[in-house]
C-alpha cells in the first residue's frame, strides 16, 4: 500500500509540479481588490505553467530523435500508458500548472493550486484515483469532488472545464476562490514558453512591501558601515554600489509587474533557450531605469565577431547616476594612496612617490568613467592541448601618455622590496607593439586544469596603447595573439556588427573544451564520450545575453542543437541503465518457498 501512495505521489508530482512548492517560503497572496475590474477573480501571485503535455512530449521526442533514439520516445509513451494512466480524461493540448497563493490557514505558506485542462471529467478523476483512491463528491457543491486515499485527500474543483486541485496540505477553504481562467491567465506564458514560472509583482499587498523594503533598508544600512581599517576607497565603492542594488530592488517591488523564467525548444531551429525576465509598468521609473541601461558600439567589436572558445564582453553607457559611484571610487583611492604615502613610508612598505606616479593614471580612470561607456572584454582562443591563449582588454579615455605611465608604474611595482615572488620575476620592455612597450611575467599555471589549456610554462603579458590596457595569458603563441588582435582591432568595423550593441554579451564554442578535459576519472571519459558525440563545430555554441526591453531586462541564453543531443544522450543512457538494472526485491514480497 505505501508503494501505491508512493506512486501516487510520483504521478501528481510529474504532471502538476504543484505539490513540489508547498515548502517553498516567499511572500505570495491572491489578488483581492488589486484591480476594480476583476470582476473580484482572485489572481495568483505566482504560476508555474506548462504549455501542454503534447508540446512537451513532442519536445522530448525531438530531442530522441535527433540522436538516433526514437525507442526512447516509444518508451516514455509506454510508460505514460503504464503509470500515469494514459493521462485519461486529461486534455494534453492545454496548459497545466499551478496558481500560487497564501495559504488561508497558515498565511506565511504558500499553496499550490494546480489546474487540469479536462476534456472528460469522469475520466480525468479516475486518473487522478490511480485505482487506490475513492471519488466522493462534496455534499452542497456539485462542482467540488473529494478524492480519499489511505494517507491523505486531495480535493477537486471543475469549473470551465478545468480542475482546481488541492493538495494533502489544503483544505477546503483554499478552493473557495473566484479562479481566473488558466488559458487567458498563462497566455503569454504559453505562447512564449514551453515551461514558465511567473512572479506577480502588483499582487504583493502594500502593507508587505512597505514590510519587505523596511526590513532590506535595515539589514543593508548596517552592512554598509564603514568597517575598521576599511580604506575610504572600498568603503565610498562598496556603499554607491549597495545603494544602487536598494534602489534598483526598491523600483522592482513597487514598479515591476512580472518577474518571468521559462524555457522553450525549438524543433524546427534545433536551439533551445532559457529567458529570465523582469517586466516593468509602461513608462515607469523602472522601465526606464532599464532602457538607460543602453549598449554602445564596442571599441573591441572586430574581436568579438571571430568564433573563439570562449568570448565575454561589457559594453555599457552608463547614465550619471551609475557614473558617479566609479569617479568617487578613483578620488578616494587617490586619497587612500596618498594617506598610505605619508603615513607608511620607510621598512618594507616603502610607498614614497608613487602617489605622485599613479595621478596621471588615476586622471584617465575619472575621465573613462565620466564619459559614461563601459567598455572591456575578455576571449580564450584555442582547440589543442597546451595551446590556449587568454586575451583581455579595457578601453579608457585616450591619452597619449598612458603607454609611458603605465610602464613607469610597472616599474616601480618592480622595484618595491614586497617579498611578492611573481612581481620579482616581471621584465620590463621584452617587446613592442605600434612602438608601445610589452612587459612579461612568468607564471606556471597552478593546476592540472591550467596546464592542460595554457602549458607548464605559460607567460603573462601586459601592454598598454594610448586608448586601452591589454593583457594575454599563454604559451609561445600568446604575444604573436596579442599583436593580431591588437591589429585587428584597428581595422574598419563591419557596420553590421556595429549595430548588434549589447550591454553584456557571452559566448562559448563547447566543443574548443573537450580537448582539455579530464578524463582521467571514469565520469570524466564518460561525459567526454557524449560530449564528443554530441558537439560538431556548426552546433555547439551557448550564447547569454542581457538587453533592456521596452519595460524592463531580459536575459536570454541560447543553446545550439549539440548540447540538445547532450541532454538527450544524458538521459537515454541514464534510462537504459535502469532498464538493464536487475530489479531490487520487495521486502514485503515472500521468497520463493517461504509461506505467505
Amino acid at each position: 500500500m505505501f508503494r501505491s501512495v508512493l506512486s501516487i505521489r510520483m504521478f501528481c508530482g510529474l504532471i502538476f509540479g504543484a505539490f513540489l512548492l508547498s515548502d517553498i517560503s516567499f511572500p505570495v497572496r491572491s489578488v483581492e481588490a488589486a484591480d476594480a475590474a476583476s470582476d473580484d477573480i482572485d489572481y495568483p501571485l505566482g504560476i508555474v505553467n506548462v504549455a501542454s503535455l503534447q508540446r512537451i512530449r513532442d519536445a522530448a521526442a525531438a530531442m530522441f530523435e535527433s540522436i538516433d533514439r526514437k525507442d526512447m520516445t516509444e518508451i516514455v509513451d509506454q510508460w505514460t500508458i503504464d503509470t500515469l494512466k494514459e493521462t485519461k480524461g486529461i486534455d494534453r493540448n492545454r496548459p497545466v500548472g499551478a496558481m500560487i497563493y497564501l495559504n488561508t490557514q497558515e498565511f506565511i505558506r504558500p499553496m499550490a493550486i494546480s489546474y487540469i485542462p479536462v476534456s472528460n471529467l469522469d475520466e480525468a478523476l479516475q486518473t487522478l484515483a490511480y485505482d487506490v483512491g475513492t471519488i466522493r463528491p462534496v455534499e452542497g457543491n456539485a462542482a467540488r469532488r473529494d478524492i480519499d486515499y489511505d494517507q491523505f485527500k486531495l480535493r477537486t474543483l471543475y469549473r470551465d472545464h478545468y480542475l482546481f486541485l488541492v493538495g494533502p496540505d489544503g483544505s477546503d477553504a483554499d478552493l473557495d476562490r473566484n479562479f481566473p481562467d488558466p488559458e487567458k491567465l498563462t497566455g503569454r506564458l504559453t505562447t512564449q514558453y514551453d515551461f514558465g514560472l511567473s512572479l506577480i509583482m502588483k499582487g504583493i499587498p502594500p502593507g508587505m512591501r512597505i514590510l519587505l523594503m523596511q526590513a532590506v533598508k535595515t539589514q543593508a544600512t548596517a552592512d554598509l558601515q564603514q568597517r575598521d581599517d576599511e580604506p575610504e576607497s572600498v568603503y565610498r565603492l562598496r556603499r554607491a554600489n549597495g545603494e544602487y542594488w536598494i534602489d534598483l530592488f526598491e523600483k522592482i517591488v513597487n514598479q515591476g509587474q512580472e518577474i518571468t523564467l521559462g524555457t522553450r525548444m525549438d524543433a524546427e531551429r534545433k536551439t533551445s533557450f532559457v529567458d529570465l525576465e523582469i517586466v516593468g509598468t509602461s513608462d515607469s521609473k523602472l522601465a526606464k531605469f532599464f532602457q538607460n541601461m543602453a549598449g554602445k558600439r564596442s571599441w573591441f567589436g572586430n574581436l568579438l565577431s571571430i568564433p573563439s572558445t570562449f568570448a565575454m564582453s561589457v559594453s555599457w553607457a552608463l547614465d550619471e547616476k551609475q557614473r558617479k559611484p566609479f569617479i568617487t571610487y578613483f578620488e578616494a583611492a587617490q586619497r587612500d594612496l596618498e594617506k598610505a604615502e605619508t603615513t607608511g613610508g620607510g621598512g618594507d612598505n616603502n610607498l614614497a612617490g608613487l602617489a605622485e606616479i599613479v595621478k596621471p593614471l588615476f586622471k584617465t580612470f575619472i575621465a573613462t568613467a565620466d564619459t559614461g561607456h563601459l567598455d572591456a572584454f575578455a576571449q580564450i582562443n584555442g582547440t589543442e592541448r597546451e595551446k590556449f591563449v587568454m586575451l583581455a582588454g579595457i578601453k579608457l579615455a585616450a591619452s597619449r601618455n598612458l603607454p609611458s605611465q603605465f610602464t613607469e608604474l610597472l616599474n616601480f611595482v618592480k622595484k618595491l622590496p614586497n617579498g611578492n615572488e611573481v612581481i620579482e620575476k616581471l621584465e620590463l620592455e621584452v617587446d613592442a607593439i605600434d612602438g608601445f612597450p610589452v612587459h612579461r611575467i612568468p607564471i606556471n599555471p597552478p593546476d592540472d586544469g591550467g596546464q592542460r589549456m595554457f602549458g607548464k610554462e605559460a607567460q603573462l603579458y601586459l601592454y598598454s596603447g594610448p586608448q586601452a590596457i591589454w593583457v594575454a595569458f599563454g604559451g609561445e603563441t600568446a604575444l604573436e595573439t596579442l599583436r593580431q588582435s591588437i591589429d585587428t582591432v584597428a581595422l574598419p568595423q563591419n557596420p553590421q556588427q556595429g549595430r548588434n550593441r549589447v550591454p553584456f554579451q557571452f559566448t562559448t564554442h563547447a566543443k574548443n573544451w573537450l580537448s582539455v578535459a579530464n578524463t582521467e576519472r571514469p565520469e570524466g571519459a564518460i561525459f567526454a564520450d557524449r560530449a564528443n558525440a554530441s558537439f560538431e563545430s556548426d552546433n555547439d555554441t551557448m550564447k547569454l545575453e542581457i538587453r533592456p526591453t521596452e519595460t524592463g531586462l531580459r536575459l536570454r541564453s541560447e543553446f545550439e542543437s549539440g548540447f540538445i543531443m547532450l541532454m538527450g544522450r544524458i538521459i537515454s543512457e541514464t534510462i537504459d541503465e535502469r532498464m538493464l538494472k536487475p530489479e531490487e526485491p520487495n521486502p514485503d514480497q515472500p521468497m520463493p518457498g517461504e509461506a505467505k
